[in-house]
């Protein structure tokens, strides 16, 4: 067959174009690519980077090292036929460069000796230590040394000068990390608040102010409710033992709280500084509802009104809350007055809750022998008639002023007048009252009147509420130590008066 038609003629040519085209055409780029990529990979400079060691450092015989070396702790010995092309620094260690080893730049040395046998195309520095050149040593620079000795052997060459004395200059590099520490960017300068932060701020601190004072007042009151006895305790407690109180609980809150910053420091004894804190805090809410009673009392006297137990000992408390929590409200400097009150405050009535519990500062006080008892002699034994003679020699004779007694005659008695006397209504009264059982108040119910002031009065008779109302301010004041101002200021007869008024309904 034969392809003499034209457009089947122009069709052959055209495939065979298309066919041998791109392969004309890869077969001229690739010699021109290759070409490129070997220009790049020769004309590409080479990266030289520190090296970095902590440990001792051996260049071995035909290794090479490109770049700077530097060593912080160890020993660097560079063998025959070894090269660093760079500086080398070692920082506490020694250097030896034996024969055919090569640094081609500086050797440093802070502190540790140099013993150089070979050649090194730079300066040799030691700090403190020994410079020692073999006799095929060759220093191309300087060698400088500061505390330490040069010895050059016969046949060592040195190029520079040799410099002995602290006159060096030591191109040092930066420790690893301070490059980066110095490069980091410095923090921003904060910026003052704004008057919207600072009323913003202002309005949480009331808020958490009024949020502590309403448990505070809350637990306050809470206490008096539940155990009004207690509380009047701790408060006649801290009348009566102030200066006591205040030492006691000063001591036992500041040592309570460097305990719980102690164990607050170790992560592990984290839980029991959580428990001793919230136990420090109970017993401050406790010494504060004590203290808030008789604050409130104060207040309710100086006013000349009457609230109710809980009412009052919640005034109280609010007082001396208000005052702590303005202070730290304000905020800066005069947060301290705030935490001084708190101090303060705290420690007087923790301090009376120790005095009380562990009874600091109370006496003795011996039972006193009644007039009854003083006045009734003891009975003689009786003497049996078998007793010999000579016992009953021995008894005292009777003083002419007794024998008059008795020789005088008595007056007889008419039974109808004994029959009187003895079915009088005041006698028979008197025998009742003396045949049932006394009845006996506890004064400790009496704010002012802890235990031992308790005791005395008993002591001294007096049993009952009424009673105590019933007997002067002076007396009262005699029995228990008092000034008779004091005793008048606490208000111990009204409230003897009101206790027993109490009792009746």
């Amino acid at each position: 067959m034969r392809l003499n038609h034209p457009f089947l003629l122009r069709r052959t040519l055209l495939s065979f174009l298309l066919l041998i085209a791109p392969m004309l055409g890869a077969a001229a780029l690739l010699p021109t690519s290759l070409q490129a990529a070997g220009t790049r990979a020769d004309d590409r400079p080479a990266i030289v980077q520190r090296q970095v060691f902590y440990d001792n450092l051996r260049v071995h015989s035909g290794q090479v090292i490109e770049g700077d070396v530097v060593v912080y702790q160890g020993n660097v010995t560079v063998e025959k036929e070894g090269a660093i092309h760079g500086d080398l620094i070692v920082y506490s260690g020694n250097v030896q460069i034996e024969r055919g080893g090569v640094v081609s730049g500086n050797v440093t040395a802070l502190s540790g000796n140099v013993t150089i046998d070979g050649a090194v195309g730079g300066s040799v520095t030691a700090w403190r230590g020994n410079v020692s050149l073999g006799g095929d040593a060759v220093v191309d620079g300087d060698i400088s040394v500061v505390s330490g000795a040069i010895s050059q052997a016969r046949g060592s060459v040195v190029r520079g000068n040799v410099v002995r004395g602290p006159a060096v200059s030591i191109d040092l590099p930066p420790l690893p990390g301070l490059a980066a520490v110095a490069s980091m960017p410095l923090a921003p300068k904060a910026q003052p608040p704004s008057a919207m932060e600072i009323f913003l701020g202002l309005i949480v601190r009331t808020l958490r102010a009024l949020l502590l004072l309403g448990v505070a007042v809350g637990i306050g009151a809470l206490l008096m409710l539940l155990r009004p006895a207690w509380v009047e305790q701790t408060r006649a407690t801290l009348i009566e033992r102030t200066p006591l109180s205040f030492a006691a609980g000063l001591i036992f809150n500041l040592f309570g709280l460097a305990l719980i910053g102690l164990l607050w420091i170790t992560v592990c004894f984290r839980p029991p500084a959580v428990l001793l804190g919230l136990a420090l805090a109970a017993l401050n809410l406790g010494g504060l509802a004590a203290l808030g009673e008789e604050m409130g009392r104060r207040i309710e006297k100086a006013v000349n009104v009457r609230w109710n137990v809980p009412a009052r000992t919640a005034v109280g408390i609010v007082v001396l809350g208000a005052l702590i929590a303005f202070f730290w409200i304000l905020g800066g400097c005069l947060s301290f007055f705030a935490y001084l009150i708190a101090v303060i405050v705290g420690s007087l009535g923790v301090g009376a809750i120790l005095v009380q519990a562990l009874r600091l500062g109370e006496r003795a006080v011996p039972a006193p022998t009644s007039a009854a008892a003083q006045a009734t002699p003891a009975p003689a034994p009786a003497t049996s008639p078998a007793e010999p003679e000579s016992s009953k020699a021995t008894e005292p004779e009777e003083t002419p002023a007794v024998q008059s007694l008795m020789s005088e005659p008595l007056e007889p008695v008419a039974p109808s007048r004994a029959a009187e006397e003895t079915s009088s209504p005041e006698a028979v009264a008197h025998t009742a009252a003396a045949s049932l059982p006394v009845e006996v108040d506890d004064f400790t119910q009496i704010n002012g009147v802890g235990p031992v002031f308790d005791r005395r009065l008993k002591e001294a008779g007096i049993l009952t509420f009424e009673e105590l109302a019933r007997r002067p301010a002076a007396e009262i004041a005699e029995i228990i130590q008092w000034p008779v101002g004091r005793v008048v200021r606490t208000q111990i007869i009204e409230q003897a008066q009101e206790l027993a008024q109490r009792k009746k309904r």
